[in-house]
């Protein structure tokens, strides 16, 4: 989920759950990334199901009857090339940040963008930041520390290691492994990609002109890696929704949930905290928000998730195999003389997990002391009712829904085109029940063009603040539909 800051892009998303195991972690990539689990019963879009008054505007975007099925092969080929360039994102924030490898200092990856971009003339960085290159500069221009943390990653990952991160990032490059190219030598060339997003993102868009901003920072996202960071600030806006449903319509059951890209806190592209391995919130959020509202019974509730990442995927189905899973929220943003939590944030962490498990008291360094934080053992009950899949919104859904009753969708539309946020929606739309909800996160980006043809009016939108003070309030929006009953 994507929270909005003045002056400043912040990247959250969803998410909670314990680590996976090596393992489990070395498993879903030796399967290839992309194939956990393929499960029966789905069916690829099809241009007969689009809503005849948007096909028009697809012909537009030249894509038709003739050549839908070939603009679809295309969508889930980048898919594949996307979620792998996230992955090796993900690697290089880790390789920035982390502490478990080395003693150097850390590394705020987009500061290490801006040093390795001003170290470029004029020439190679016009060269290197415009759409068409896809020219790398010398890898001499590499910043020293950068060089150092990377050498120390290799040294580290050739040996036994226990870190559940190291493990799969171990893995993920020995499936990717050319021997012709040296491993420091690969770092490097991925470190250069994800500096270029990130330049582009926090410091050429100073330059556009405002009114231009929002259509330019969302097509950077629609090229970019696919993510699947996460803190459990971005579930609040998703609490709010539901408590406004509730105060609307007190009757409102909600039992059959999806929720559309979980995400994993995992290696985020800032603030990096990895005392504890990977873990995933939304799904435990969501639970604890509807059975602490009532908005269902936890014998009824049921809820999926679905993703395109083998590493979530696997992660989420471990759950039925542990004896308990064991939750460590640790908030992402310190509360400090310059910038204060809201009141309605704070409350929001201090009673969440109190409908679906058991808090104790969570030990963590000094330096964390403007966190809150606690620990959450979740009941076997709520992990009982969360189950997960490999799915493609774009391009596949569900042919037999259960018709969820609620869909959830943060920090996911941004990385879609226009024509693939319309298919994303269409799918959605047709396995939601008549009457059914769905929330997300981008009030700026569903189209209003879209919701009408797809019988999926926009019934509330509000925003949330995370925190307050001079130094760029951190603001959340939430949006809320409801199917249109036949």
């Amino acid at each position: 989920m994507r929270l909005r800051a003045i002056e400043r892009h912040n990247s959250f998303r969803r998410g909670f759950s314990h680590a996976l195991s090596c393992g489990i972690l070395a498993f879903c990539l030796l399967v290839a990334l992309g194939s956990v689990h393929s499960g029966p019963g789905k069916k690829a879009i099809s241009y007969e199901d689009l809503p005849v008054a948007l096909c028009s505007w697809l012909e537009q975007q030249n894509i038709g009857r003739d050549n839908f099925r070939a603009r679809i092969a295309e969508i889930n080929q980048k898919t594949r090339e996307r979620e792998i360039w996230g992955e090796y994102d993900h690697l290089i924030f880790f390789l920035l940040q982390s502490s478990r490898f080395t003693s150097q200092p850390r590394i705020e990856p987009a500061l290490s963008a801006y040093e390795f971009v001003q170290g470029l003339s004029a020439a190679d960085a016009s060269r290197f930041l415009t759409d068409e290159s896809r020219d790398l500069p010398a890898a001499g221009k590499i910043p020293g520390a950068v060089k150092v943390r990377i050498s120390d990653f290799i040294k580290a990952i050739s040996r036994e290691r226990q870190d559940e991160r190291m493990a799969y990032f171990a893995a993920l490059l020995r499936q990717n492994a050319n021997p012709a190219i040296p491993l420091a030598q690969r770092l490097q060339s991925e470190y250069v990609r994800a500096m270029k997003f990130l330049y582009r993102k926090e410091f050429a868009s100073r330059a556009v002109k405002p009114s231009e901003l929002a259509a330019h920072v969302a097509s950077l996202y629609q090229e970019r890696g696919h993510s699947t960071d996460t803190q459990i600030e971005a579930n609040f806006a998703v609490q709010t929704a539901l408590a406004a449903l509730k105060a609307q319509s007190p009757e409102t059951r909600l039992s059959r949930i999806l929720i559309v890209g979980p995400g994993m806190d995992f290696a985020p592209r800032t603030d990096l905290i990895d005392l504890f391995g990977p873990q995933s919130y939304q799904p435990f959020a969501v639970a604890d928000a509807l059975l602490g509202l009532k908005l269902t019974a936890e014998s009824q509730l049921q809820i999926h998730c679905v993703d395109i990442n083998d590493r979530v995927i696997a992660h989420l189905q471990n759950f039925k195999r542990r004896k308990e899973v064991s939750l460590s929220l640790l908030s992402g943003v310190k509360e400090s003389d310059a910038r204060s939590l809201a009141e309605d944030y704070k409350t929001y962490f201090r009673e969440f997990g109190r409908s679906i498990g058991f808090e104790t008291a969570l030990e963590v360094p000094s330096k964390f002391s403007g966190h809150l934080k606690k620990t959450l053992l979740v009941r076997p009950a709520i992990v009982k009712a969360i189950s997960a899949d490999r799915l493609n919104i774009v391009t596949e859904r569900y042919q037999d829904s259960p018709q969820y009753d609620l869909v959830i969708v943060t920090n996911v539309f941004p990385y879609f085109s226009a024509p693939e946020l319309l298919f994303a929606l269409t799918n959605i739309a047709a396995m939601m029940s008549d009457g059914g909800y769905l929330i997300h996160n981008e009030l700026q980006t569903v189209s209003a063009d879209f919701i009408a043809p797809l019988g999926l009016p926009l019934q509330q939108a509000r925003t949330v603040m995370i925190t307050s003070g001079d130094k760029a309030p951190l603001f959340d929006g939430v949006a809320i539909h409801r199917k249109r009953r036949t």
